[in-house]
């Protein structure tokens, strides 16, 4: 039988995870320098294992968990050779490929945390020492699946021991047939009430394949979901115009029922119309003709007794034009007084003046309101 003893976690999306098993790897904490850029991490775990490892990086499949902000990170290589081909032809097709412990990396517990993990065939201790997600004990031991509940009980009580500086360890499951999808950018790992979640970014510091494989698989996955959201655009856009056509259409039906509403309630609007005209037709001859009369009883309320008429003319049909004469020359300044108080008058106006012999002759404009000048109403 092969080394690759795996579980194939599928979710219902076709999000496919190969877990190794962790007893293939060796696992090592490595210290980062302060301030190291992320983009130089990759390079600082070759190094680190070239100085792990008797064997060459090229010959290793190989992972590292980075938290943001921590100052450790977690490494991980096995021999290549340990894998078969028909193991690697299996990894083609998915989505990710990592140690069964890797899953439970997403955890990021706020304290201490202590987890036992068995698998199929073997047992893997996981200890968080709170100082950040980093676990600081990653172990395990192989066991074989007939094995004998003593030598079950040795494995783990060695794990155990392992764990002696964290708070009693939880047991759980190996987190088969567990695995889903969240949303595009994150898988869920799930035993029991432990939930671990893992991004894509993470997935690919963790995926043990060959790294210019997996950044080619990175480059296939941004186009791939370039395309998919350039063809849901287009899909968007063709059920937008669609439905623009639609409303068109509907508008215009819209616009021929109204034209249908419009032309037989024509010959009633027409009908109002006239009647409307012909109302203020009437309107204008009953309160917009001439009345000098009503004038004449207007300005002959104020005026004084020393001053005549000698010519009265209209000009429009509110105006009155008086030409007059006295032999009192202030009696002139009074009467144009007199009639601009008067509320009938809009406005007095008055023209040039002459005396000869004693006797004044004057001219005076008298604008009147419109309202003034309307007819009184018929009495019943």
């Amino acid at each position: 039988m092969s080394v690759l003893q795996k579980f194939k976690l599928s979710a219902p999306t076709g999000k496919k995870v190969v877990l190794l098993p962790d007893h293939a790897f060796f696992v090592r904490v490595v210290p980062l320098a302060p301030g190291l850029p992320p983009e130089e991490i990759p390079a600082q775990v070759e190094l680190a294992l070239e100085g792990l490892s008797p064997f060459p990086v090229p010959q290793l499949c190989y992972g590292y968990f980075h938290p943001p902000g921590a100052d450790r990170l977690l490494v991980y290589a096995a021999y290549r050779r340990r894998f078969t081909v028909e193991d690697a032809a299996a990894w083609a097709d998915a989505d990710a490929v990592l140690p069964a412990f890797a899953a439970w990396l997403g955890l990021a517990p706020a304290g201490p945390l202590a987890l036992l993990v068995t698998g199929a065939d073997f047992i893997t201790a996981l200890g968080w020492d709170g100082r950040d997600a980093v676990p600081a004990v990653v172990a395990a031991q192989p066991v074989a699946t007939d094995a004998s509940p003593e030598t079950r009980a040795a494995a783990r009580a060695a794990l155990v021991a392992q764990l002696q500086h964290l708070p009693p360890p939880v047991e759980v499951a190996a987190p088969a047939g567990t695995a889903s999808r969240e949303g595009d950018d994150e898988v869920k790992f799930t035993a029991g009430p432990h939930i671990s979640r893992l991004a894509a970014a993470q997935l690919d510091r963790l995926d043990v394949r060959d790294k210019d494989e997996l950044a080619g698989r990175r480059h296939d996955r941004a186009r791939d979901q370039l395309l998919w959201r350039t063809f849901l655009g287009c899909v968007a856009a063709i059920v937008l115009a669609g439905a623009l056509q639609l409303g068109l259409k509907g508008g215009r039906l819209w616009l021929a029922a109204r034209a249908v509403v419009a032309a037989a309630q024509a010959p009633a609007v027409r009908s109002i119309e006239t009647r409307h005209t012909l109302a203020t037709r009437i309107e204008e001859l009953s309160t917009r003709r001439l009345m000098p009369i009503r004038m004449l009883e207007i300005v002959n309320e104020k005026r004084p007794r020393t001053i005549q008429f000698l010519r009265v003319a209209t000009k429009g049909l509110y105006a009155l034009e008086i030409e007059g004469q006295t032999g009192a020359t202030p009696d002139v300044f009074n009467y144009e007084a007199a009639l601009k108080e008067l509320p009938a008058c809009a406005q007095v106006d008055l023209g040039q003046t002459a005396d000869r012999g004693g006797v004044t002759r004057f001219t005076l404009t008298v604008t009147f309101k419109p309202e003034a000048l309307r007819p009184a109403p018929a009495s019943s």
